[in-house]
């Protein structure tokens, strides 16, 4: 959904600056790394594209950076167009809309939320990695991907996401008869979180969620893909990682008080604070757990820190650290044209392969 958030006069104007300024990075550190020390992306492309990106992230205005992206259904269209399969998007009761990639009639479905810091919309790179997801996965076992086209901030602000991933979940199990052991949920980033949010959700139901989930059994799986489990960008890795990954500092503060508006962080939007006794009974919910970070992204600590929560609680989550990478490494690599399958790609693809 679009926000209502739109770039002023002076937001456009300022594109102009912040242009010139990402260049200038760029150039910068093509003209430097290799004699600068410090972090540095797993490839010299991506290290050079990563030093704009920063500099763009950490300085335009929310207006204009969701004016510059397009939304999660234009983009599941061009995926459909591109891959030559026919859209097939439902619209739930709350006028919320998902996207199938593969059959409906598929009996393994994965539930997706797609990263972008709550702000932003699914990229190309997401719609790519999904639709070879779903394509390589169903040499296995036939599965569908379920794209949540879920409300961007700051028009729709905490809870706001956390209802619709549960209404989802819901639409999934009473609407299109699924069964929990058929359903994966998962998600990057800010998607990851959401993830967290809806696991949370089913062990101590949020008040302000009306949809009721009844679990007969345990869903199948949830895969978390550099979950944002923590707002707060004083972790050591945001200092040792700061030049071998695109997110900042800025940006994430910028997305999270979006995100957030005038509500208080809480055990279901920031897994760090939670005492592991918040997650008893989660095998209960989800039969296993996959955590996926990178060894070189700024959320590392924070991720391995949850994911040592959950562990606690959960005999059955495997935590997966692939040196060097960065944030959501595997997906970037497909929205900046990567053709080979990246390693974080042949992890997921495995563990789901296992469990179909």
């Amino acid at each position: 959904m679009a926000s209502q958030y739109q770039p002023t006069t002076t937001d456009k104007l300022l594109l102009i600056p912040v242009a010139a300024a990402s260049i200038g990075s760029a150039i910068l550190r093509l003209l430097t790394r290799s004699f600068t020390g410090g972090a540095k992306a797993n490839t010299a492309f991506k290290d050079v594209i990563f030093a704009a990106l920063r500099t763009n992230l950490s300085n335009i205005s929310e207006g204009a950076e969701q004016w510059m992206n397009s939304t999660t259904e234009a983009e599941y269209l061009t995926l459909a167009k591109k891959q030559g399969f026919q859209p097939d998007t439902d619209v739930l009761g709350s006028s919320l809309k998902v996207h199938w990639i593969g059959g409906k009639a598929a009996s393994k479905v994965l539930l997706y939320f797609h990263g972008g810091g709550y702000v932003l919309a699914a990229s190309a790179g997401h719609m790519q990695w999904l639709y070879e997801l779903q394509q390589e996965l169903s040499k296995t076992q036939e599965i569908s991907i379920v794209v949540l086209s879920y409300t961007l901030a700051p028009h729709g602000q905490y809870p706001t996401q956390l209802k619709e991933a549960a209404e989802s979940l819901e639409w999934l199990l009473e609407t299109q008869k699924k069964q929990p052991g058929d359903i994966f949920v998962s998600g990057d980033s800010a998607g990851g979180n959401m993830a967290l949010m809806l696991l949370s959700h089913l062990l101590h139901p949020h008040p302000a969620v009306t949809s009721k989930i009844n679990l007969t059994s345990p869903l199948a799986g949830a895969v978390l893909i550099s979950p944002w489990t923590k707002f707060a960008t004083d972790d050591d890795s945001v200092r040792r990682n700061q030049s071998s990954d695109m997110v900042t500092p800025a940006a994430a503060n910028r997305w999270s008080s979006l995100f957030l508006g005038s509500s208080k962080i809480d055990n279901y939007n920031q897994t760090i604070l939670v005492n592991p006794e918040w997650f008893k009974g989660l095998d209960s919910k989800v039969k296993d757990i996959l955590v996926w970070g990178g060894g070189g992204e700024v959320l590392i600590d924070s991720i391995e820190a949850s994911t040592k929560k959950l562990q606690q609680a959960h005999p059955r989550v495997e935590y997966v650290v692939q040196p060097g990478a960065a944030h959501e490494d595997f997906i970037i690599d497909k929205l900046l044209g990567y053709k080979e399958k990246g390693e974080g790609t042949v992890v997921v693809e495995s563990w789901m392969k296992t469990r179909l």
